[in-house]
This record gives C-alpha cells, sequence and structure tokens, in this order.
C-alpha cells in the first residue's frame, strides 16, 4: 500500500470523537470513534515493518532500561547533559533556575554519594557540574548505571 499521510485524518477522527461526546445522540460518537479505531489500523499496517524492525532492536515495547530504577536514575534522565569526560559532567536543568533552595538539595543528593568529589550548582545558569572519581564511582551499579546514562546522552563531547 502506497505510503499516505494519516496525520490530519486520524486528528480529525480523534476530535470527532471527543466533540460528539457532547451530542445527545451517541451514534456520532461511535462512527467518529469508529473511523479513529479504523485509521489508527491503517497507520500501525503503514509501518508495521519499521515497528517490527524497532521492537526486535529494542527488545519489545518496553526495555526495562528505559526506565528509571531509583530516584538518582530519575534525576539524571530530566536534565541536559551538556559534557562528559570521565571524572567530570555538566548538566542543565531550567527548574534550577533561581531555585536555591533545590540547588542546595541538589548539591547535598550527589554529593553523598560515594566517589563525588564536588557539585557545584549555579542557579543563574540552572548549571550542575559534578566531578567525581570514576574508580570509585563505577563501583557502586546505581552510580555506574547512571554514568552510563551521562555518557551516551551528551550532546558535546
Amino acid at each position: 500500500m502506497k505510503q499516505m499521510s494519516l496525520g490530519l485524518p486520524l486528528a480529525g477522527a480523534a476530535a470527532g470523537t471527543l466533540l460528539s461526546l457532547a451530542l445527545p445522540s451517541k451514534r456520532g460518537h461511535i462512527i467518529c470513534g469508529l473511523a479513529w479505531a479504523g485509521l489508527s489500523a491503517l497507520h500501525a499496517w503503514q509501518y508495521r515493518k519499521k515497528l517490527a524492525q524497532d521492537l526486535k532492536k529494542n527488545g519489545g515495547f518496553f526495555s526495562m532500561t528505559d526506565f528509571p530504577q531509583s530516584k538518582l536514575d530519575f534525576f539524571v534522565r530530566t536534565v541536559e547533559v551538556a559534557s562528559y569526560i570521565p571524572g567530570r559532567a555538566r548538566l542543565y536543568t531550567r527548574p534550577l533556575v533561581g531555585n536555591a533552595a533545590l540547588a542546595n538539595q541538589v548539591e547535598k543528593e550527589l554529593s553523598g554519594a560515594s566517589g563525588m568529589k564536588s557539585v557545584r550548582t549555579n542557579t543563574t545558569t540552572g548549571s550542575i557540574l559534578i566531578e567525581y572519581d570514576p574508580a570509585t564511582l563505577r563501583k557502586n551499579p546505581e552510580l555506574a548505571r547512571m554514568e552510563e546514562y551521562i555518557r551516551t546522552h551528551v550532546k558535546r563531547k
């Protein structure tokens, strides 16, 4: 089947399904819902090969490595990794801008981890500079996973 864009028809069917909830007759809602379901199935059929390749490559819909395993892991995934070299990483996060309480909490939480040499925050830029001993840090599986995430998501090297 030729690839045709289904973006607008899908959006229209979805909007019709939602808007038809306000109608006294549910016939329109059922028709829009069926159209939305049919277009969604057609869209999935069009991209089935790519979906199959992605599933094969990623090991299923959800790989356990895709989900944060701890509070620290979740935190690292909410920041932009600006730069990384083993032993030093610079992160950015908007919520840190102008938020001294959050900056103190970040410094306190990260400084307590084994292998951390220093953690400095800047509430003007939203920057977090982490300096650590890679060998010590990597002995802790959680921190090693955090470093691996930072290494693979860095914007500049």
